[in-house]
């Protein structure tokens, strides 16, 4: 007999919830480099676009803050803030999860034993298999020979 989610034991909740505010998103933090990279100015272009113009291009306070503009090599520690509380928080909510505190052997050590777990409910599945199959064969053999099957009535 299958059982339906409906009648599975519920795991605990622990295993199905992140801490409040941990979501992908925040540990993402791909996008967020990416963009800052993109708006670096290379030293060297910067030269030659000063010996050109006068000066370069700088970003303007309320595009730092805004995350546009061009960045200077000056302007990374302001500029990158952002990424470094995002990755803070991160941090603190990684460790809220369960079981960060186990080591990787003790973790190992429990997955031999769910896997020996598996191997012993499959060697019981087959058994109850085969006694299954067994009592089909008594109850066709039965069937054949005239008798009358208690389940059949």
């Amino acid at each position: 007999m299958a059982t339906s989610p409906s009648q599975a034991t519920p795991l605990p909740a622990s295993l199905f919830n992140l801490p409040d505010g941990l979501t992908p998103d925040s540990i993402d933090t791909l996008p967020v480099l990416s963009a800052l990279l993109s708006r670096l100015q290379n030293p060297s272009s910067s030269a030659n676009t000063a010996s050109t113009s006068g000066s370069p291009p700088a970003a303007s306070p309320s595009q730092l803050a805004s995350s546009t503009g061009p960045l200077s090599i000056k302007d990374i520690p302001a500029a990158t803030d952002e990424l470094k509380h995002k990755l803070q928080r991160a941090r603190v909510q990684v460790k809220e999860l369960p079981d960060m505190d186990r080591s990787v052997e003790e973790q190992e050590v429990e997955i031999r034993e769910l896997e020996e777990k598996i191997r012993r409910q499959r060697e019981v599945l087959v058994g109850l298999r085969e006694v299954g199959l067994q009592a089909k064969r008594e109850r066709e053999q039965r069937g054949k020979e005239g008798g009358t099957d208690v389940m059949e009535t």
